[in-house]
């Protein structure tokens, strides 16, 4: 939804993290530019992560942000980089979110660890465009887009994104105005190979879209958080097992009061609201530090559950976008070139 040949690495620029308060926060490792929105992260390992953003930034670090290395996609400046993801060590996949039929709705992989891209997929339908990109493993991934012909636009691709094909998928009707937010790279969210879930806004309340199937048909939630033009759901986590957690808001009152967590503990066929400490407001995604810890992020701050998600209480009022976890690290991502990282 609308929210708002390959170039050279630039310098590696040297970077001090701040220094890790007595208690669980974020340490700042911000990137060396500050003219870009960050909305997409990706972890690979403890001190091994990525952040994109607008004017096609890419930028990687392998000690933990002390340094970073900072690439443009192919025609760079022209493409906001939504989503990434990565494949194995050296290959990832990014997704330009944009008009497609101003040549934005693009698929750029790597094989060299985000120095070079090459173009892999591109649409110029009228009316795509890209929200999110996932893997589900090593050669099984998923994009999707905003619905196009009355349904959501989706690409598969089975052998590591070298190639991608149209989806044609079954699925209940879509409400006028639903779409998705391409916010957070987490409008879709896989869980075991074949589920995966997509979070809508644009209608009355949101809604989850799930499929077992790799995405050929899907069935849709209703879920009690508000929806319009420019609210609903934002983000999901599919935790496995059944569990999960969705989150969202209103991007144009983002303090605006009303519920905007809800949990699943039945692969997302009931919702329920979760309890929240602190000021209602927008958050955009969410992830899992560990077994019991998940992280809520938006651009009025963090909230952090520590029963599985089903009680809630805000941190901080920090401002991100977009955030990932693995290995025992979280790392989020937002405006001017802000990352943070969670341990």
């Amino acid at each position: 939804m609308r929210t708002a040949a390959a170039r050279p690495l630039l310098a590696a620029c040297l970077l001090l993290a701040a220094p890790a308060a007595a208690h669980a926060a974020w340490a700042s490792i911000d990137l060396p530019r500050q003219d870009v929105t960050l909305r997409a992260a990706a972890v690979q390992g403890p001190a091994r992560f990525s952040v994109a953003g607008s004017k096609g930034t890419f930028a990687t670090t392998t000690d933990g942000g002390k340094t970073w290395r900072l690439a443009a996609l192919p025609d760079g400046e022209a493409h906001d980089v939504r989503g990434h993801a990565w494949i194995d060590a050296r290959t990832a996949v990014a997704l330009s979110a944009g008009e497609a039929a101003a040549g934005q709705a693009k698929l750029f992989r790597t094989t060299d660890g985000g120095a070079t891209w090459s173009l892999v997929a591109e649409t110029k339908e009228p009316g795509a465009f890209f929200d999110a990109i996932a893997f589900w493993d090593r050669r099984d991934g998923l994009v999707m887009g905003d619905p196009v012909g009355g349904a959501w636009f989706l690409l598969r691709t089975a052998d590591g994104g070298r190639s991608w094909t149209r989806v044609a998928a079954t699925m209940p009707p879509l409400k006028p105005g639903e779409a998705a937010f391409a916010a957070s790279n987490t409008a879709l969210s896989l869980g075991r190979p074949g589920e995966a879930w997509i979070v809508s806004g644009g209608g009355e309340h949101g809604r989850v879209f799930r499929t077992t199937d790799f995405g050929r048909t899907w069935q849709v939630t209703d879920v009690a958080v508000a929806g319009s033009a420019t609210s609903g759901l934002f983000g999901a986590f599919h935790a496995g097992g059944g569990r999960g957690v969705v989150v969202g808001g209103d991007y144009k009152d983002e303090l605006r009061a009303g519920p905007n967590i809800a949990v699943t503990a039945d692969g997302g066929a009931t919702w329920t609201l979760a309890t929240q400490t602190g000021t209602p407001r927008l958050l955009e995604a969410v992830g899992r530090l560990d077994a019991k810890t998940l992280l809520a992020v938006g651009p009025r701050g963090t909230s952090v559950s520590h029963d599985d998600g089903r009680s809630w209480t805000q941190v901080d009022e920090q401002a991100f976008h977009a955030i990932a976890c693995a290995h025992g690290t979280c790392v989020a991502a937002g405006g001017k070139g802000h990352v943070g990282v969670w341990r």
